[in-house]
């Protein structure tokens, strides 16, 4: 079984690139169609009685708007936890598949689908979720945190390799009977 660079076998790589993309088309199902789905038509307060929508919105006020998330309208806090781990598990799959292709011939245009795939995605979310400073900052802080941890880990590894070259080897070990 051949390995690369990474020691993963290739029937590693393609398994994993298998689960990542499931996971990639699950999450951004997910997130297109948050449980509960979607509000259909617009609610309004019922004690002003607004049933049919006036030219001028004047005396009504806006319980939920249509195609808007119904989570977010019965538990801030439930839709928020599911946005934001929804999100991270679909950039966590996104940034897998980038770092599974590395090296490949088609790099840069895997690269460039990604992250088409991602401002989609984000897009997608913002017309299903309310528009929040909050829900915002929880989608782009999913959204980039794979991203920066790699690059972070990169970092870190880089200037090990570079230290661990830089020290002394240390005085050499004379092993017995050698002479």
């Amino acid at each position: 079984m051949a390995t690369d660079l990474l020691n993963i076998s290739s029937d590693a790589r393609n398994t994993l690139l298998v689960v990542t993309t499931l996971i990639v088309a699950v999450t951004f199902q997910a997130a297109l169609n948050p449980p509960g789905g979607v509000w259909q038509d617009d609610r309004y307060d019922p004690e002003q009685n607004c049933k049919v929508v006036p030219a001028n919105l004047n005396n009504c006020t806006r319980l939920a708007q249509a195609g808007s998330s119904v989570l977010h309208t019965r538990s801030e806090v439930r839709y928020g936890t599911f946005i934001f781990v929804n999100t991270l598990a679909f950039s966590a799959a996104t940034s897998t598949i980038f770092f599974l292709l590395e090296g490949s011939p088609f790099q840069t245009e895997t690269l460039i689908s990604i992250y088409c795939m991602n401002f989609a995605y984000a897009a997608s979310v913002g017309a299903v979720q309310p528009q929040t400073p909050t829900t915002w900052t929880l989608l782009f802080v999913a959204l980039f945190s794979p991203y920066i941890f790699r690059l972070f880990s990169h970092i870190i590894k880089s200037h090990k390799e570079a230290r661990e070259q830089d020290l002394p080897q240390g005085p050499p070990v004379f092993q017995r009977g050698a002479c």
